[in-house]
């Protein structure tokens, strides 16, 4: 059966001649992923939505290794022929390589009212969430609804409440967390339940042995020993630092190969690692 992908109807499908995204530009304006109205009752807050996180991941452009020339992908259907984006039509796969086909204006059509409006009919402990079902956070910006923004953004700031409703993004409806964050108002939105795995369905997790005693003790050791306030600037990209490392030494005509470390001697058994361990935070 022929693959079946997702596609992104709000823009155009990217070829996969990337191995991962484009790095962001520190100085790029992020556009507008979403834009639309936060909806309490009567009360309307027109907002726009940006991505609150930056993809800094290091990317590669696949080249023919004899010429160094960029290798392009081109669409193209299963008989071989070149397709442009007016002729695609979306295929929902129905088994069998059988498909009902629709196109872009029916999918659009079939939207529901989330795609324009979050209707916030809800408010909720933020403290409370399980944070494992939180995916992608939203700064959410007022569009010429300063005083009703600013209101909202004082009470849930005052309240710790968030607000629960649902939004469309892309070929996506989700439930979505509105809450304070940093003097904004921001949206997360979260998966279903049934995308969480629940560790209580796996034997391995329920068959678990209770630890001894005497390992419960080292293991609390070390873990008071280990344990203080988060600085999350203190963490890097190492691979990333790695890489571009390298590619400054190939431009400047000499290759420095990054040295691996060596691997730890392996304790006898986990007392004996437990033990060292302990010992070694002294």
């Amino acid at each position: 059966m022929p693959e079946v992908v997702q596609l992104d109807l709000e823009k155009p499908e990217k070829t996969p001649d990337e191995t991962t995204a484009k790095t962001a530009s520190a100085s790029a304006s992020p556009r507008t992923t979403w834009s639309g109205n936060l909806r309490i009752g009567l009360v309307n807050i027109p907002v726009k939505a940006l991505l609150m996180t930056k993809d800094v991941r290091i990317s590669f452009r696949m080249l023919h290794r004899s010429c160094q020339t960029a290798i392009s992908n081109k669409r193209v259907c299963q008989e071989g022929e070149e397709v442009t984006l007016a002729d695609i039509v979306y295929g929902y796969p129905l088994g069998n390589n059988r498909y009902a086909v629709l196109e872009k204006k029916e999918i659009e059509a079939a939207r529901p009212e989330s795609k324009n409006t979050i209707a916030l009919d809800r408010f909720v402990n933020f403290f409370e969430i399980d944070p494992h079902y939180f995916e992608k956070t939203y700064l959410l910006l007022p569009d010429k609804s300063e005083e009703a923004y600013s209101l909202l953004r004082t009470i849930m700031e005052k309240t710790a409440k968030a607000a629960i409703g649902r939004i469309t993004l892309r070929s996506r409806e989700r439930p979505v967390l509105v809450h304070y964050y940093r003097q904004a108002v921001v949206a997360t939105t979260m998966r279903y339940p049934e995308e969480v795995l629940d560790p209580q369905d796996y034997q391995a997790i329920r068959d678990l042995p209770k630890p001894p005693e005497k390992e419960l003790e080292l293991a609390m050791q070390i873990i008071k020993s280990l344990s203080g306030e988060l600085d999350i600037s203190a963490f890097h990209d190492q691979y990333k630092e790695r890489i571009e490392a390298l590619v400054r030494s190939k431009m400047a005509g000499t290759v420095v190969v990054p040295e691996k470390k060596k691997a730890r001697p392996a304790a006898k058994n986990l007392m004996e690692a437990l033990r060292l361990t302990a010992e070694s935070l002294k």
